[in-house]
């Protein structure tokens, strides 16, 4: 079977591709899943498609959001031909998939029948979210700022929020805010003026929790500065681009606040739950679910685009350059 898939070429070009996908050969925990919508997680892709962080070569095959239907499967999948499902794989018009329990490993998840689609494209990147909140020593009523309101920045702003946390979003994208204002968050902050506007916000005390969801280091530093003593400053953001600076100021802010940084790089926890904890892939996947069906998270309100696949390159570009005018977009598979 004949499968179209997006690829990076070099910095800036992407192009498709094709390719055959055997379905001879399928293992027990294999299925051959028919796309109908990805969607571009950009803070990742966008890191490969202008080679923000070095260390890799073209050409790449990005993507690790995409929907679609169980066209043939082996016999230890958990979902029926027909079934919706959710799998961890690049943009392509057909992929061949396995189910692991690796923490890091591929994933095929059957999705209800209730569930829009094109919303569900989100799950990984509410996965991102829901890991980093999990982190954190949370209480009702606590200062949160979410530095970066990109898609996991507004995911993660939503949940805070609506385990009782004062959020303030902040981002030098005015659509952006917007977005997160029409999207539930009371307070946004555009301004360079952040400290002072969080201190008015906050009445002076300052953030219970800084949260960089930008992966950029002086974001994260902006962290540090603004979190109050004895706060929490956490890296749900991957750091990626070079950056020189005296590192010294966030040292200090780290020791004299006495400040609990938490790095929350995504896919650490199990797959399944263990004894002693609900923290598990498997929990957050259920939730997930859940805050796209119940509407917790309006989904559709951040997806700006449903675009032919055969415009990735413009899609990129876009993300990456004009992020007042672009911000969620999904690839339509169906026609393919």
């Amino acid at each position: 079977m004949e499968s179209t898939f997006v690829e990076l070429t070099g910095i800036g070009k992407s192009h498709l591709n094709k390719e055959e996908i055997s379905t001879s050969d399928l293992k027990d925990n294999e299925a051959i899943v028919k796309a109908e919508y990805s969607l571009i997680s950009a803070g990742t892709e966008l890191s490969r498609a202008f080679a923000l962080k070095k260390g890799f070569s073209y050409p790449v095959r990005p993507g690790y959001s995409l929907v679609g239907r169980i066209v043939e499967k082996g016999k230890d999948i958990q979902a029926e031909k027909g079934d919706p499902v959710f799998v961890n794989a690049p943009h392509a018009s057909l992929v061949r998939w396995d189910d692991t329990d690796r923490v890091q490993g591929h994933q095929i998840i059957r999705l209800p029948d209730d569930i829009d689609l094109k919303e569900a494209t989100a799950l990984n990147l509410l996965l991102v979210a829901l890991q980093g909140v999990n982190l954190l020593n949370t209480r009702a009523g606590m200062n949160t700022g979410v530095f970066g309101l990109g898609n996991i920045g507004i995911f993660t702003g939503l949940i805070c929020k609506k385990m009782g946390m004062k959020v303030i979003g902040l981002d030098p994208v005015t659509k952006r805010c917007e977005l997160a204002e029409k999207m539930g968050f009371e307070y946004t902050i555009d301004s360079q003026d952040q400290k002072e506007q969080i201190n008015r916000i906050t009445e002076g005390r300052g953030l219970d929790i800084a949260i960089d969801v930008t992966g950029l280091s002086p974001v994260i530093m902006n962290c540090a500065d603004s979190a109050r003593a004895y706060g929490q400053v956490l890296l749900l953001g991957s750091p990626r681009q070079a950056y020189e600076t005296d590192i010294t100021p966030f040292l200090s802010n780290i020791h004299m606040k006495d400040l609990k940084v938490i790095g929350a790089f995504n896919k650490t926890v199990p797959v399944h739950p263990v004894d002693g904890s609900d923290d598990s892939m498997e929990n957050n996947i259920r939730i997930a679910l859940d805050l796209i069906r119940n509407r917790d998270i309006e989904i559709e309100k951040m997806i700006d685009r449903v675009i032919d696949p055969k415009d990735c390159e413009e899609a990129y570009y876009d993300l990456m350059y004009r992020k007042d005018q672009c911000s969620g977009v999904v690839f339509d598979w169906r026609n393919y």
